[in-house]
């Protein structure tokens, strides 16, 4: 089922989401090729779990918004030959689509999309006067439309006044869907989302400008997966008993492979933390302290939570004593 494909840049995903129904949203061909699936494929997966997507997740687009979108996106992706009506995925339901999806790869592009949706807050941020490919098709049609159709005064302020709405109502799909990271505080993950659960982390992850400190007994491979999403050069210093020797945790080659791909990674024994915390930057005024409710490798499995400790200094008598123990070897 699953083909190789690339990676593709930011500016390339940028490209492939288009405003429809006044939502920002991907077709179902360009996901498909993203992930590495058939589009027929991609959509059975999505029917045998059709209770996941509701309309405001996931919906298909009709004949007339088919016309629409070729019209004004030459180079949409789409099929000519195709018989079916492609289906669109809002940001949402992109995430859970991730979640039924299956195989290494679908696993890796989750995580890339997910890091380029970040990437597009961060930009949208920046440049506030930023409209799409597709919006500005979308624009060019709607003032098309006014010239042909507008059959006196009256008649053109009332479409112009319907055009501005619907462009507000895009802006403002935009600002919701693309949420700054200075509004992540807490994050409540429910049972079988375990895509929201890597997301979370990642977002605490990547805060980090110095330094991240986490502090669980309990940690694997997928613990070094999400940790590798940091930025370039930041500290990273594990603090744990390492499943205190039993089988399925942290090894020698893993550690190793870590350390060699996204420097630098210290371990340290954590003899007397039951709780487990992530702190990044800690003791500069970037510093964040967040207390879990699982262990990253296992959130989503079942309901958990992950709060901001606002007065961190509270953990410094613990996290200070830890520190003083001598590096130790998995």
């Amino acid at each position: 089922m699953e083909q190789m494909t690339e990676v593709m840049s930011v500016e390339n995903l940028r490209n492939k989401v288009y405003v429809i129904r006044g939502q920002q949203v991907m077709l179902d061909c360009d996901l498909a090729e993203i992930y590495g699936y058939e589009v027929k494929a991609l959509n059975q997966q999505v029917k045998r779990n059709i209770t996941r997507f509701p309309e405001d997740f996931m919906f298909q687009l009709t004949e007339t918004e088919l016309d629409d979108l070729r019209s004004q996106i030459v180079t949409a992706n789409i099929n000519p030959k195709n018989r079916s009506l492609p289906y669109a995925f809002t940001e949402q339901g992109i995430y859970m689509l991730a979640t039924v999806l299956r195989g290494e790869l679908a696993e890796q592009q989750s995580i890339f999309i997910m890091r380029a949706f970040r990437e597009m807050r961060h930009y949208i941020k920046r440049n506030q006067q930023f409209v799409t490919q597709s919006e500005m098709g979308l624009l060019t049609s709607k003032v098309s439309d006014i010239a042909v159709q507008v059959a006196g005064i009256t008649d053109w302020k009332k479409k112009t006044e319907q055009d501005i709405e619907i462009i507000h109502k895009s802006i403002d799909a935009i600002n919701e869907n693309f949420v700054s990271d200075k509004d992540f505080k807490n994050y409540l993950i429910y049972k079988g989302q375990k895509f929201e659960a890597d997301a979370a982390y990642v977002d605490i992850y990547q805060q980090a400008t110095t330094s991240i400190y986490v502090v669980d007994d309990y940690m694997n491979t997928k613990t070094l997966q999400l940790l590798s999403q940091k930025k370039a050069g930041v500290e990273v210093i594990l603090f744990t008993e390492n499943g205190h020797g039993k089988k399925g945790f942290l090894t020698t080659a893993v550690v190793n492979d870590f350390v060699n791909q996204y420097p630098p990674l210290r371990i340290k024994p954590n003899p007397d933390c039951h709780d487990r915390l992530i702190v990044i930057d800690y003791k500069l005024p970037t510093e964040q302290v967040y207390h879990c409710g699982a262990s990253s490798k296992d959130a989503g499995k079942k309901l958990c939570a992950i709060n901001k400790i606002e007065n961190g200094k509270i953990v410094y008598p613990v996290i200070d004593n830890l520190l003083k123990a001598p590096d130790k070897v998995v």
